[in-house]
C-alpha cells in the first residue's frame, strides 16, 4: 500500500539509499552538537544541521581521511570525532566539505543566558533549538530524510523529538514526506562530518577562534545570525 504524500515516516537504524534521489527530489538532513545541556559544563551549546542532495559525498569524505591522514593503526577507529583528531585533520575534513554542494544552518546559545528552569527540560529545549535549524534550511522537496545523532534510547523522547520537529517542517510545507531515523555517530560518516561543523562554530564562539569556521562560512545559510539569547 502506498503511503499518502503526507506521511511521516519514523526509522531507526537505516542508511540513506541516495539512489532514490533519481525517482522522488529527496532532502537529506544530518544533524549533530557541539557542547551540553546541563546547567553546567561547556559554556556554549551549538547544534547544526547540515543539508545535501548527496550524502555518499559526506561519506566519501570520512574514508579519504581515514585512508590519507591518520596513522595505520588509527584506521580501524568506529569513528572520527573533531574533539580527538589534529588541526590538520580538522581543517581536511572542513576543506573537503567546503567545497562540497551542501547547506548549513546552525543555532549557538550560552549558556549563561539560558534561563534556569529550562535546564530542567533539555530534551524539550533541545527539540526547540532544533526547530529553529529548519528556518534556514530550504524545503522546495518532496521528502526530508533527517538522521539525527542518537542521544539516548529512550523511545519515548525520541518520538517526541519526531513529532515537534514533524509539526515544524510542516508548518512550512504540509505536503513533505518526512523520514527520521536516530543512529550513534559511529554508524553515519555523514554525522561524523557534521561533528566537524558543529565542533567549528562552537570553537568560534566558546574560544574566539574562527580559523575553523571560515573554511566553511560560505555553506552557512544563517551565517552572523548563529548566536541566539545574546
Amino acid at each position: 500500500m502506498a503511503l499518502p504524500e503526507s506521511a511521516v515516516v519514523f526509522k531507526n537504524d537505516e542508511t540513506p539509499r541516495e539512489g532514490t534521489a533519481q525517482k522522488r527530489h529527496i532532502e537529506y538532513i544530518f544533524i549533530d552538537e557541539s557542547g551540553d545541556l546541563g546547567e553546567y559544563g561547556s559554556v556554549y551549546f551549538t547544534i547544526v544541521a547540515l543539508a545535501t542532495h548527496a550524502p555518499a559525498v559526506l561519506g566519501r569524505i570520512i574514508k579519504r581521511v581515514r585512508e590519507r591522514k591518520l596513522k595505520k593503526k588509527l584506521r580501524e577507529l568506529s569513528e572520527i570525532k573533531a574533539n580527538n583528531s589534529t588541526e590538520a585533520i580538522r581543517k581536511d575534513v572542513l576543506r573537503r566539505l567546503s567545497g562540497c554542494e551542501c547547506s548549513i544552518s546552525a543555532v549557538a546559545i550560552q549558556k549563561s543566558k539560558v534561563k534556569e528552569n529550562l535546564f530542567k527540560h533539555k530534551e524539550k529545549l533541545y527539540n526547540y533549538l532544533c526547530g529553529l535549524l529548519f528556518e534556514h534550511i530550504s524545503l522546495n522537496t518532496e521528502v526530508v530524510d533527517i538522521t539525527v545523532d542518537r542521544k539516548h534510547g529512550n523511545m519515548l523522547l525520541q518520538e517526541d523529538f519526531n513529532r515537534y520537529v514533524e509539526s515544524r517542517i510542516k508548518s512550512r510545507n504540509a505536503s513533505l514526506e518526512i523520514r527520521i531515523r536516530h543512529l550513534e555517530s559511529h554508524a553515519s560518516s555523514a554525522l561524523q562530518v557534521v561533528d566537524f561543523v558543529a565542533w567549528a562554530v562552537n570553537r568560534k564562539f566558546t574560544h574566539g577562534d574562527s580559523s575553523y569556521y571560515d573554511i566553511i562560512k560560505h555553506r552557512i545559510r544563517n551565517q552572523g545570525k548563529e548566536e541566539i539569547w545574546r
